[in-house]
């Protein structure tokens, strides 16, 4: 009918109306089969559309409910990824915190390791010091009466006499009231050290017995010394001593004019003093320093020298000697001062001799052996700090484990080092000064026959 309507050059409506003029039912039929093809050709265009479009809504359902289970997959994974996240902080928090500890385990065992390696070279020599503390700790009442009687009554006496004081009588005379004590006791080492006897030595002081019971009167007296020096002992060793300690160090004589203010200014300062060429009498004028007279005013200590109150220096110290060889002196000023024998002993005057000996005949010799002295000296000085340094940190009451004591560990390793450095000094200081006493020794009968006509002439005034 389309074909139809196009040949007769007419539209489907006007054809329509055409036939309806003829026949209206006619027109009509050709209404209804024109609108047949109408929908025929509509529906041949829009079916395919129609069952597209459902064949697309059902994949988009499909996409939908693959795009829900793909969200609900990606929800469960992002959760797990969260899970996963906060579990890998947590494990690498875990990790840093084990790291951690592992290092410092690692540290501490290091530490354990320098204790153990560095303390086992003490333990040997700390364990019998041990074993002969306990046995000199039963034996110190014995020992300590001793010393304090030597202390209080051998200053005026000779090294005979000392040796009869001390050994013959109150020795034995503990033996005999079965007080403990020690049988081999020696004064040098009971009230001294070796290191302080080196210390000594390097100033100047003789190591002979009776100089090193000298040294100990004069450092530990309660009260101020007064050495009877004829041959100078004591005055070379106490200014060699107290200079090298001070700059200010002054020596005085009851002869100068202004001697009074100086000690004045020296216990105001807590300087050292040192009265020299004493007499058998002492100025009165310091009797107040001699007696300790010091008085607390308003929490300062005072001490009234003459018509002055001068503030009292602890670290002030005063010596005094006198060139006479048996001064007379009163028992006032017995109980005033300490009175410190330092003449000498002809083995004593020997050595001393034979250093002079030496000197002029091999300067160099005697050069050495001054300054291998000093140099043993202050080895076994630091070699004691080191030690006292160790124990002190060792006993120090603290929270702190050893493994964590870090200034104790360092003081260990510097203490074990240079223990090793000192200890192979002190044996090559051991070779050289049995060298340089090999070669000495030639002098000694130059040195003993000085000594011999030293003690000749000085005895020669017993006769006449």
């Amino acid at each position: 009918m389309a074909s139809l309507t196009k040949d007769m050059g007419a539209s489907g409506d006007e054809l329509g109306d055409i036939i309806k003029g003829k026949s209206s039912a006619a027109g009509g039929l050709y209404k209804w089969c024109d609108a047949t093809l109408t929908c025929y050709d509509i529906f041949k265009d829009v079916e395919p559309k129609r069952k597209k479009a459902e064949a697309m809504k059902v994949q988009k359902e499909k996409g939908e409910r693959e795009l829900a289970e793909t969200e609900a997959n990606l929800a469960a994974l992002n959760a797990k990824l969260k899970e996963l996240n906060e579990n890998k902080k947590i494990k690498e928090a875990a990790l840093t915190e084990l790291q951690a500890i592992q290092a410092e385990m690692t540290r501490k065992l290091n530490s354990a390791s320098q204790l153990i390696n560095g303390l086992a070279g003490e333990q040997v020599r700390w364990t019998a010091d041990m074993g002969i503390l306990k046995e000199d700790k039963v034996k110190l009442v014995g020992d300590c009466l001793t010393g304090s009687a030597f202390l209080s009554y051998c200053g005026p006496f000779n090294s005979v006499l000392r040796q009869k004081m001390i050994f013959d009588t109150w020795k034995q005379d503990l033996r005999d009231k079965e007080l403990p004590n020690k049988d081999d006791f020696r004064l040098e080492t009971f009230l001294s050290s070796e290191v302080e006897v080196s210390k000594w030595a390097s100033e100047g002081l003789p190591s002979d017995d009776l100089s090193v019971q000298n040294g100990i009167l004069t450092t530990s007296a309660s009260r101020w010394p007064l050495c009877i020096d004829p041959q100078l002992q004591a005055v070379t060793w106490i200014k060699n001593r107290e200079k090298k300690h001070q700059a200010n160090f002054k020596e005085l004589t009851f002869n100068m004019g202004d001697y009074i203010k100086k000690l004045e200014m020296a216990i105001q300062f807590g300087q050292a003093v040192l009265f020299e060429g004493i007499d058998e009498e002492i100025d009165p004028m310091i009797d107040p320093v001699l007696e300790k007279n010091i008085v607390r005013q308003a929490g300062v200590d005072m001490l009234k020298l003459g018509d002055q109150e001068v503030e009292y220096n602890w670290d002030f110290k005063m010596f005094m000697t006198t060139k006479l060889a048996n001064p007379d002196y009163t028992p006032e000023i017995f109980g005033k001062t300490m009175i410190i024998n330092f003449s000498v002993t002809m083995v004593g005057l020997r050595d001393q001799l034979l250093n002079d000996v030496v000197e002029y005949e091999r300067p160099e010799l005697e050069e050495a052996r001054k300054n291998l002295i000093i140099e043993t000296s202050q080895n076994k000085a630091t070699l004691k700090e080191l030690e006292d340094t160790l124990l002190s940190e060792l006993s120090k009451e603290t929270d702190v484990p050893l493994v964590d004591n870090v200034p104790l560990i360092d003081t260990l390793n510097t203490a074990k080092t240079k223990s090793v450095e000192i200890s192979a000094a002190l044996e090559k200081a051991k070779i050289t000064t049995a060298d340089i006493e090999s070669n000495r020794e030639s002098y000694k009968a130059t040195a003993w026959r000085g000594s011999i006509l030293f003690f000749s002439v000085a005895g020669l005034s017993a006769i006449s």
